[in-house]
């Protein structure tokens, strides 16, 4: 009897600890566990047919007011200079491309295009149109839709010439429309893909009234850092806007575009504005270790990810060498980025394993969510591919422990545009992207499953799958840890007073023959609900 009571104890024990350990998350997919594949197919976002059209660098929206209609612009390197829109109403199960408007009375070619919805569902295209023998920035520009991208209406300039690095973004709220970019000056420009001076700021505009006029350009950077660049826009709850960009420190080889490897390292900076961007904080610094992972070119770099949660946290993704290979690094902020986490490794696999992962989007769910995208090499560890994987986490990015390949081909990264002359791969864009819903994530990136290095051709390929959001879980969790901390204690109970009984077992009591002077023997005691 005490041997069976003994066995349902120890099970019932390690029943309760296998249910706690799912509901703390304990059993979702490790670091060194099998890479789960998306479900659904891969989409084609773009539906021009040319052989030799290289996209890449995609941005994707979506429509607060009706969420089945996203849109997603890019770069075109080839055949020549131009931007991409490609809308879709029904959740990215198909795209149409869509032409954007030529600024009346200019002749330059699109390019670099950003976009953003505000909270009235209006959206906005910004771009730059280029000129000239070295196809410089002749001015920056921006479009309005009012029916989600499927028309726009005439474009208005935002700013004049040497408009690198442009990105849009919009108050969630207000509506308030912001732009960022990194002005230069002619005398910068006067070399092939460098900046011959430095001290080039980092300013961000504002616009009241849909984009129609802006306001002059504030100083978001540093006076003191000579070489910034790479900025990342975004715009918190309380309407205020936040910059995340680069200093690249001592680095003139890629500054000035010159041979030879840079050794020193760079710094992530966060300035902010608490006036809706008429005036900026001196910047804070993210992180000051940042290993860069390979050569650029500083006209078209990387920019590090950043996304802003509904409750004001701040999240900061990059790719980083500091390990010996290409790592996608994440720190949070949870005091609007005065002070943040130490970094968190996004990617799995081990420090030095010889697989770079880079490029690097984040989102983060209105439930808490956080989402990276990113380009890995593990699954063909010889080769020149790259697969794009998802990582997740729901505990505020202590942790990634859900990751998910989303391209169900693979991308030959050596296939595209030729990039820096210093670099062995080719040109795959300064961004992918990502965006969180509850429930979901859907992202978009730079795809060379059907080029080859005769046609350089790059697409742009999106997937969404469905994902337990922080807060819709978060219930459930608990009340599954409860009732497994519940069965726990009465497992272990019952195992504990079993294997007591086995070892105190009272004497035999004598028989009524050897005793007739003694009254009956009590009747047994009845166990207690916690030892059945």
């Amino acid at each position: 009897m005490s041997r069976n009571r003994t066995r349902t104890g120890a099970g019932a024990a390690a029943m309760a600890m296998a249910l706690l350990l799912a509901a703390c998350g304990g059993g979702d997919d490790a670091a060194t566990g099998e890479i789960k594949v998306a479900p659904g197919a891969d989409v084609q976002v773009n539906q021009d047919r040319n052989p030799i059209v290289a996209r890449n660098s995609p941005a994707l929206v979506v429509n607060p007011t009706q969420r089945t209609n996203m849109v997603v612009v890019d770069r075109v390197d080839r055949p020549d200079y131009t931007a991409g829109v490609h809308v879709t109403n029904n959740g990215g199960g198909n795209w149409q491309d869509i032409a954007l408007k030529q600024p009346p009375g200019n002749r330059g070619k699109l390019f670099a295009p950003s976009a953003a919805f505000d909270s009235k569902g209006t959206l906005y295209v910004s771009y730059v149109t280029l000129s000239g023998p070295g196809n410089s920035p002749d001015s920056f520009w921006v479009a309005r839709s009012g029916d989600g991208g499927l028309n726009f209406d005439e474009p208005t300039k935002i700013a004049g010439p040497h408009t690198f690095q442009t990105s849009l973004a919009a108050d969630p709220k207000s509506g308030r429309i912001f732009a960022s970019w990194l002005q230069s000056r002619p005398e910068a420009t006067m070399c092939i893909l460098c900046f011959a001076q430095t001290g080039l700021p980092i300013v961000v505009s504002r616009s009241d009234d849909g984009g129609r006029t802006w306001s002059p350009p504030a100083t978001v950077s540093d006076a003191g850092r000579m070489r910034v660049g790479a900025p990342s826009l975004a715009v918190g709850p309380d309407g205020n806007p936040s910059v995340l960009y680069l200093d690249y420190g001592n680095d003139r080889l890629d500054w000035e575009n010159t041979p030879g490897t840079y050794d020193g390292r760079f710094t992530i900076v966060v300035a902010t504005s608490t006036d809706q961007g008429a005036r900026w904080e001196a910047g804070r610094v993210v992180d000051a270790d940042v290993v860069p992972p390979g050569r650029f070119l500083v006209y078209l770099p990387v920019s590090p990810a950043f996304a802003i949660s509904d409750d004001g946290d701040m999240v900061a993704a990059w790719a980083d060498g500091r390990s010996g290979d290409s790592d996608v690094l994440l720190r949070r902020s949870t005091d609007k980025g005065k002070t943040w986490g130490k970094p968190v490794q996004v990617n799995r696999g081990t420090v030095r394993d010889g697989v770079p992962q880079d490029l690097p989007a984040v989102s983060i769910s209105p439930g808490g969510r956080i989402d990276v995208v990113y380009y890995d090499r593990s699954i063909d560890l010889r080769g020149s591919t790259a697969d794009v994987l998802l990582s997740s986490s729901s505990n505020s990015g202590k942790s990634f422990n859900k990751t998910i390949r989303l391209s169900d081909g693979s991308s030959n990264r050596k296939v595209g545009p030729d990039g820096s002359p210093f670099s062995p791969e080719a040109d795959f864009g300064t961004r992918i992207a990502v965006v969180s819903l509850p429930g979901a994530t859907i992202a978009a990136w730079t795809d060379t499953r059907d080029g080859t290095p005769d046609t350089d051709k790059q697409a742009i390929f999106s997937a969404a799958v469905s994902l337990s959001d922080k807060a819709s879980v978060s219930l459930a969790f608990k009340l599954l840890a409860a009732f497994g901390l519940l069965l726990s204690i009465a497992g272990i109970t019952l195992f504990v007073l079993s294997r007591q009984g086995r070892k105190k077992a009272p004497p035999a009591a004598p028989s009524a023959e050897a005793r007739t002077d003694l009254p009956p023997p009590p009747p047994p005691l009845v166990p207690s609900p916690g030892q059945v």
